[in-house]
């Protein structure tokens, strides 16, 4: 399988999960969205495309839309997206299938994971208990063992 996961990460929650799918996918490739934004146009030539960031404002990312609009995914025949978040909604998956559209594109495949919440200035911020955290992690662990499938 030739896949490339590219991937947004502000706090870390979006690189973790990168990584760890890559464990379970080991000759996919992980490339940083940030590293690739100064180019006009960026080319992938994988079968397949994960894209994993974190949910900004309910939607996605800044970087991440404009790493979408540049993209060539002319070759790719599989796409994925995983939003990574704390307690909040998410509507940016429709986003994302409106910018691959106009490139004769499709989603796949999307994911949500919930992570652990790392704002403290949120009203709803919490510390949480040590078997929250575990069994935050038990369910990402799960979540990333169907992504793979």
């Amino acid at each position: 399988m030739d896949m490339e996961i590219y991937y947004f990460s502000g706090t870390g929650n979006s690189f973790y999960v990168a990584k760890e799918l890559q464990k379970r996918i080991p000759e996919s490739i992980l490339i940083p969205i940030v590293s690739l934004l100064h180019q006009d146009n960026i080319t992938t030539r994988a079968d397949s495309v994960g894209i994993i960031f974190p949910v900004h404002a309910l939607t996605i990312p800044i970087a991440v839309k404009r790493f979408l609009k540049k993209v060539n995914l002319h070759s790719t025949k599989y796409i994925f997206a995983i939003a990574t978040r704390g307690a909040t909604f998410f509507r940016g998956f429709e986003l994302i299938e409106r910018l691959l559209a106009n490139k004769g594109k499709r989603l796949h495949a999307q994911f949500i994971l919930t992570m652990g919440m790392n704002d403290p200035r949120s009203e709803f911020y919490q510390s949480p208990t040590h078997a929250e955290i575990l069994k935050l992690e038990g369910a990402v662990q799960r979540k990333l063992d169907s992504i793979m499938d």
